[in-house]
């Protein structure tokens, strides 16, 4: 028997698994039917269907311009190829995305002042953006490296990091356990920028497509960011993490472990001094691959 929280309770119910959201479905059909004076903009249900929809398709989009090899060839961090072992271990990638939305309606009901929320607050952004790398930041980073340690990563994290070429959608590739803490990451801002009364729809979509979009860029395998903003901007590179620096991670597992802020890893004396020579070299289209002991790290996991 495995350990708590380490397999998804609907493991076994295969492409049915989206019955799940037959409920929603239901919900708004109800209040277009049988609600005349309803109005489906505040419709919590529409909101998390449409939520849950173009997050995935946040997630294929950038999986596929990972795979278009014509134009990220040179760009690259890790050459070889995706197997079908590979693909079988991330077939359900999406599985967070209905836990979230359940998470999600459930908060709905608890917290009143995520009801009836205006279209748009720019306090609500500035909020949600404070929460974010004064709360959300530091918690992921010192949580992220507690699932590193033995008994965390041997029965739930090393799920994550047995996929051996990282690409958008392997963000989806882990336990209920760890899913279950990245809600409550991503919904600390939302929350507490609610319950200050800045809350506004406009909010809730922009933080979440910001969080799945750099989520994405960190696994991508794909160096897009520009070595030239690092070289323009020296401290950008402790504001925003690249797909070489969260790759390192993935490959030798001891360093870099922030959300999206390499300024926590830097604090915490974790990051990986390559980061930043290694992210010139693929940001260029130099030809070269990760050190050799990095690559031996994989092929041995």
């Amino acid at each position: 028997m495995g350990a708590p929280l380490s397999s998804w309770p609907w493991e076994n119910f295969g492409i049915f698994k989206y019955v799940l959201y037959g409920p929603f479905v239901g919900r708004v059909v109800y209040e277009m039917l049988y609600e005349e004076e309803k109005d489906l903009k505040f419709s919590w249900c529409l909101h998390l269907l449409i939520l849950s929809s173009l997050r995935g398709l946040i997630y294929l989009l950038w999986n596929c311009y990972s795979n278009m090899l014509f134009l990220t060839r040179n760009r690259q961090i890790l050459k070889q190829g995706v197997d079908f072992k590979q693909l079988d271990k991330e077939w359900d990638w999406d599985n967070f995305l209905i836990l979230q939305t359940i998470l999600a309606s459930m908060a709905y009901y608890m917290f009143p002042f995520l009801q009836n929320l205006p279209l748009w607050n720019i306090k609500g952004l500035i909020a949600a953006l404070m929460f974010h790398v004064g709360i959300s930041e530091p918690l992921y980073y010192w949580v992220h490296k507690k699932f590193h340690g033995h008994y965390l990563f041997t029965n739930y994290h090393s799920l994550h990091h047995s996929i051996p070429v990282p690409q958008s959608v392997t963000v989806g590739t882990g336990t209920v356990l760890e899913h279950l803490f990245l809600t409550v990451v991503i919904g600390i801002p939302i929350l507490g920028a609610s319950l200050m009364g800045y809350g506004s729809t406009s909010m809730i979509y922009g933080y979440i497509f910001f969080f799945d979009f750099l989520r994405s860029l960190g696994h991508c395998n794909v160096e897009i960011v520009p070595h030239r903003l690092f070289q323009t901007f020296p401290f950008m590179r402790y504001i925003i993490y690249t797909p070489t620096y969260h790759t390192l991670h993935h490959t030798e597992k001891d360093s870099n472990f922030c959300l999206f802020m390499p300024l926590f890893d830097a604090l915490g004396n974790t990051l990986n001094t390559k980061s930043w020579e290694l992210h010139k070299s693929f940001s260029s289209g130099t030809e070269i691959y990760i050190v050799k002991k990095v690559i031996v790290s994989i092929l041995s996991f």
